[in-house]
């Protein structure tokens, strides 16, 4: 009897996690060539702990609050570890103790799953008595079989496990150019950095015709400070996922930013066919290479208060996210000029703004990121330098 009521009291791990030092819960790879993707043109902008970034913050849900002049990240890989947690496992709203904000958040969230293609994401939960950890290493290796099996260092036989690794491909049918000059960026606080970046260039002028048709430009406008407000599909024809940039003004969470970009392409003037570029226009893009783990420290060591998980706490709750963004591929040959002589429109991504990834025609993005600060965007380097 004295046994029995030991092991009843003897507290849970629940590891809601992603590599790195315990469990998997969500990386995020950006590629543009499938699995030909060429090396990055320079090493990650940033590589390490959450903690070690001056000016960006990673949140849990889309509503959170952002700080002015933050790069604000979200992923949909935690909040879907949460979902299949609550839903799959406990079957119950989860509960801490304390009630802290983020878990009160993470309940009230949608549920992003059914939004993101059943090819990009596994998700699973479950005890590691019953063979969690097995059963998650059998389903990446026929799901992903590139991707290196995960490790779970120090995980108990009685451990809960909540999962889920989200890998999402856009591959651009054609490559842009490498920018060969700095991308001067102003960041939110007015600071300029030169940056690397890729797109059609001031050189390309009437060229380049089959790329030029390739992004859309969803909205174009000017703003109070007549500074171009616009929003750009970078490949109008990859599926079943896309790449959306928005240059715009900040707003407290991403979740509003998300709003005010749907509401300005819904009531945009319709273009022909959603025009790409003219001729002479010129779009440029930061290149971006970053690798992060994220604690969600705030939750950690919590205790579980609803019926299921009552008296169990949560024992490492982290994200681990890798992005990448470049023009990913070769040069394209040179077509024919022609002699028309239009005022060209700059979509130039050079001062903050809004990126996301989502699955076409879902209403929720799995991959949101404002970007104020060049913190995480691939500073400049003179062709030839290492």
């Amino acid at each position: 009897m004295g046994a029995m009521k030991k092991i009843a009291n003897h507290r849970i791990r629940v590891v809601i996690g992603l590599i790195a030092i315990a469990v998997a819960l969500g990386v995020i790879l950006v590629r543009y060539r499938g699995s030909g993707l060429p090396a990055p043109l320079a090493k990650p902008a940033f590589d390490g702990d959450s903690r070690d970034l001056k000016a960006s913050e990673v949140v849990a849900t889309l509503d959170a609050p952002i700080h002015k002049n933050m790069n604000a990240i979200w992923c949909a890989s935690f909040l879907s570890a949460w979902k299949s947690l609550e839903g799959d496992f406990a079957k119950e709203p989860l509960s801490l103790q304390g009630s802290p904000e983020v878990a009160m958040a993470l309940n009230k969230a949608a549920d992003p799953r059914a939004h993101i293609p059943t090819s990009c994401l596994y998700v699973a939960a479950g005890s590691n008595n019953n063979g969690i950890i097995d059963q998650i290493r059998e389903d990446l290796s026929q799901r992903f079989p590139t991707k290196a099996q995960p490790a779970f260092p120090g995980i108990q036989p009685n451990s809960i496990v909540a999962y889920a690794y989200l890998e999402a491909n856009v591959k651009f049918s054609l490559p842009y150019f490498q920018n060969r000059e700095p991308l001067v960026f102003t960041d939110g606080a007015g600071t300029t950095t030169e940056l690397s970046s890729f797109g059609v260039r001031v050189q390309d002028e009437y060229a380049y015709f089959a790329l030029r048709r390739k992004p859309a430009i969803l909205f174009e406008a000017k703003n109070d400070q007549q500074e171009l407000e616009c929003v750009v599909d970078l490949d109008r024809t990859t599926q079943p996922n896309q790449i959306v940039l928005a240059l715009m003004d900040q707003k407290p969470t991403l979740a509003e930013m998300l709003a005010s970009v749907e509401a300005k392409v819904a009531t945009a003037e319709k273009r022909e066919a959603q025009d790409g570029l003219g001729p002479n226009d010129v779009l440029l893009v930061p290149d971006m290479v970053f690798r992060m783990t994220h604690r969600f420290a705030e939750i950690e060591g919590q205790e579980f208060t609803d019926a299921k998980l009552k008296g169990q706490r949560i024992d490492v709750a982290q994200q681990d996210i890798q992005f990448r963004l470049d023009r990913s591929g070769a040069e394209l040959r040179s077509e024919s000029k022609t002699y028309m002589k239009p005022i060209p429109t700059y979509y130039t991504f050079n001062r903050p703004f809004l990126l996301y990834m989502k699955k076409r025609g879902a209403e929720m993005p799995y991959f949101v990121m404002w970007i104020a600060s060049p913190e995480l965007l691939n500073k400049w380097q003179p062709p030839g330098k290492p």
